[in-house]
C-alpha cells in the first residue's frame, strides 16, 4: 500500500510538472524587432521593415479600439448605428469580406491568405508594445452577423497552443496608415468552403492568457486589418525577405487610397 501511494504521488508531480512545463511554452511570436518573423499553427507572421502602403492608403475590414483589451470582428451588422463590440462603426473601415474576394500568395509551394495588421499604439516607453492574444478566422452565410456563435471556426492561431505574438508601435513605424505586421494563413484552412461564404476575423489585443506571458495592454488609437484581395495567386519569396516586397503585394492591398481619420 505504502508504495502504491508513492508511485501515485510521484506520477501526480511528474503530472503537475509537465502542466506547468506545457503553460511554460506559451509560443510568444516576438515582432518587436524589425524584420522579425515567427509562426503559429501554420501561419507565416513578419514584421513590416517598411510601409509600402504609406500613410492614409490602408484599405481595412476591420478597425477597431478599447483600452486596455480591444476585441472585435468584421460585420455589416449595426444596432442604432454601433458596430459589436469594440469595432468602429462606419463601413468603409469595419465591413464584411467574403472567401472568394482574397487573393492568394504562394510561398515554397503553399497557398497563403495574407492579413495585413497595423497598430497605433505610443512611439515610446513602455506603452509602445501591444499583444495581439487572440486571432481567428471563421466562414459563415452572411455577413452581418451580430455575434460569431453560428459561424464556423476556420482557423486559430492558438490551434495547436496557446500563442501570443507582441507587437511595437514605437519607432519601426509612424503610426496609423503604414502597416506593422503581415500574416500568411494556410490556405488549407478552407479548402473546400465556397468562396461565396463571408469571411470573418476576429482579433483580441491586450489579454494575454500564457502563463509567463507579459499582458502588453492596447493604450493609444485604433488597429485595423486589412487583406490582400483580387482573387489570383502571386509567388512570394521566404519570410524573411516578404516584407522587403514593398508596392508589389502591399499595393494591393489598397484598392481604395483614403486619408485616414
Amino acid at each position: 500500500m505504502a508504495r502504491r501511494i508513492l508511485i501515485l504521488a510521484l506520477a501526480a508531480i511528474t503530472l503537475g510538472a509537465a502542466s506547468a512545463q506545457a503553460l511554460t511554452l506559451a509560443n510568444i511570436v516576438d515582432l518587436r524587432t524589425a524584420a522579425s518573423t515567427g509562426t503559429a499553427n501554420g501561419a507565416l507572421f513578419s514584421q513590416l521593415v517598411t510601409a509600402p502602403t504609406g500613410s492614409g492608403n490602408m484599405d481595412p475590414f476591420l478597425r477597431l479600439q478599447n483600452s486596455p483589451i480591444e476585441q472585435a470582428f468584421n460585420t455589416d451588422y449595426r444596432v442604432g448605428g454601433q458596430a459589436p463590440l469594440d469595432a468602429k462603426s462606419d463601413l468603409t473601415f469595419t465591413h464584411s469580406l467574403t472567401l472568394g474576394q482574397l487573393a492568394t500568395v504562394n510561398q515554397g509551394g503553399v497557398d497563403y491568405y495574407m492579413f495585413t495588421l497595423d497598430i497605433d499604439e505610443p512611439n515610446s516607453g513602455p506603452l509602445k508594445y501591444i499583444s495581439l492574444d487572440q486571432f481567428k478566422l471563421y466562414t459563415a452565410d452572411t455577413g452581418d452577423l451580430a455575434n460569431l456563435s453560428t459561424a464556423t471556426l476556420r482557423w486559430d492561431m492558438d490551434g495547436v497552443g496557446d500563442a501570443t505574438v507582441y507587437l511595437n508601435g514605437g519607432n519601426l513605424s509612424s503610426g496609423n496608415g503604414q502597416a506593422d505586421m503581415q500574416v500568411l494563413v494556410p490556405a488549407t484552412a478552407f479548402a473546400g468552403v465556397d468562396p461565396g461564404k463571408y469571411l470573418y476575423l476576429y482579433s483580441m489585443f491586450g489579454a494575454t492568457t500564457g502563463f509567463g506571458a507579459d499582458n502588453f495592454d492596447a493604450n493609444a488609437s485604433f488597429e485595423e486589418w486589412s487583406a490582400l484581395l483580387g482573387g489570383t495567386s502571386t509567388s512570394v519569396p521566404a519570410p524573411g525577405v516578404l516584407p522587403l516586397l514593398g508596392g508589389g503585394l502591399l499595393g494591393l492591398v489598397a484598392t481604395r487610397v483614403r486619408r485616414k481619420k
